[in-house]
């Protein structure tokens, strides 16, 4: 399965752009101390000589996948060893991370974090400040697809993902577009019963807005743009900036919701029939009774674009660090682990379905195996730009 990176369901889902530049890396210290920067999740009393240091940053959700699934399991394992987590709900501490990450590595020093959750090892692979993630380290690693390694060059692992799917009123609409094409013709024929969020505002809308633009940009010049900055393959976006600037009447109130979790509201209330929503914020609204049963989600051909949540081992750590963080990495991406993994997170696994368990797997029976890339950093930037002035 192809996968990118994305940030907490919750909040203005994306898969990571690059760092908002680089600044002083003075509040690290601070980040790594605990409660006087980022609030350490560890319950121990300091950590112990066979410990990894994890910063991981996300919505609570993520955080209780390390406090209450990950850690406890892994500590279970193996009591020798200890997770130390440094943990934050704010994006913002990404840049510090990586900042502090650079800055020791030029310096020849070690990191203050052994393992990468989320964010930042996206951003740091393509810098070559991770360790590659090989099967000799990792063998677990052979059971991902490898085209989940490509955008990170190979120096990153999926631990979980997720990908945008189309969530639906089965009462309402009896057959649901199977393809893009089926979509649009599927609003313009449905006025006000379709809605995306603003793609600069959330995912599950970029996804959206990214496959009616790729959808006229030759395959070729469009994988230029995910996987590096080609401004000038954007002269193809005219003509889908066109047709969404088309469907602006008939969705809903001629209106974009700031945020996913706009769109999970108007499906809920019943304002909406359908529209865009991320596979994991759209299960778990589907379990807590937020969406009506009524609401299925489905997949599109093309897939909409699908996004990971990488971990990554930086460069400069003890060599004891890094194979400890290997260590953790073959566990989690362990059948067991994956499954404890997408009943927390109601994602999608990091490892190809056929290693999981036949009844899980089942879950995945409708589900691509190739989501969509999502745009690269600064591309991704001209898509809600050019967005902006001409649909929005």
């Amino acid at each position: 399965m192809s996968f990118r990176t994305g940030l907490c369901a919750t909040g203005a889902r994306r898969p990571a752009r690059v760092l908002a530049g680089v600044l002083a890396a003075g509040s690290l210290a601070a980040i790594a101390a605990g409660p006087a920067g980022i609030a350490s999740g560890s319950t121990k009393a300091g950590p112990p000589a066979g410990s990894i240091t994890v910063f991981s940053q996300g919505d609570v959700n993520v955080e209780n996948l390390w406090q209450k699934v990950l850690i406890p399991r892994y500590e279970k394992k193996f009591p020798e060893d200890r997770i130390n987590l440094v943990f934050t709900t704010n994006s913002a501490e990404n840049t510090d991370v990586y900042d502090e990450l650079a800055a020791s590595a030029k310096a020849g020093k070690s990191s203050s974090f052994d393992l990468l959750d989320g964010a930042v090892p996206a951003e740091a692979a393509p810098a070559g400040l991770l360790t590659p993630i090989t099967t000799s380290e990792i063998p677990a690693a052979s059971e991902v697809d490898p085209s989940a390694f490509k955008v990170v060059d190979g120096d990153a692992i999926p631990l979980r993902g997720s990908e945008v799917l189309l969530a639906y009123n089965s009462q309402a609409v009896k057959n649901p577009p199977k393809t893009l094409n089926d979509l649009i013709s599927w609003i313009h024929a449905h006025p006000g019963e379709f809605s995306y969020c603003n793609p600069s505002d959330g995912g599950s809308g970029a996804a959206f807005v990214e496959a009616v633009l790729s959808k006229y940009t030759p395959a070729a010049e469009n994988l230029k743009m995910q996987l590096g900055y080609s401004p000038s393959a954007e002269k193809y976006w005219a003509k889908g900036l066109e047709v969404l600037k088309s469907l602006t009447p008939d969705v809903f109130q001629q209106q974009y919701p700031n945020s996913n979790t706009g769109v999970i509201t108007l499906l809920a209330s019943g304002a909406i029939e359908m529209g865009t929503v991320w596979s994991d914020q759209g299960t778990t609204a589907l379990d807590d009774g937020e969406l009506p049963s009524v609401i299925k989600l489905t997949e599109i051909t093309p897939p909409l674009e699908g996004g990971p949540d990488y971990l990554g081992v930086p460069k400069n750590i003890p060599q004891a660090k890094k194979e400890l963080a290997y260590q953790f990495i073959n566990w989690a991406l362990q059948p067991d682990q994956q499954v404890a993994i997408v009943r927390a997170m109601h994602g999608t696994p990091a490892i190809e379905f056929k290693y999981l368990p036949a009844k899980t797997a089942q879950l995945f029976a409708d589900y691509s195996t190739s989501p969509e890339l999502p745009y690269s950093a600064n591309t991704g930037a001209d898509m809600n730009s050019k967005w902006t002035s001409v649909v929005g």
